[in-house]
């Protein structure tokens, strides 16, 4: 795979052996400023990811 030719140039371009993201060895290249949560936003947000898909508003289209 390595002799075929790219396809772009954009800003995504890379070498095809380059590993993507943080899946390579070795430490990770995180440039990130760490998250701020308190206890409370904490609960905020497990009470939300938690609560189960609410039913669709709009009626089931007739096939």
């Amino acid at each position: 795979m390595a002799t075929s030719r790219k396809i772009t140039t954009g800003a995504n371009d890379r070498p095809r052996d380059a590993p993507i993201g943080q899946t390579a060895e070795g430490l990770p290249d995180d440039s990130s400023q760490p998250i701020q949560a308190d206890n409370e936003q904490i609960e905020r947000v497990r009470k939300s990811l938690s609560r189960k898909p609410q039913e669709r508003k709009r009626p089931a289209a007739d096939e």
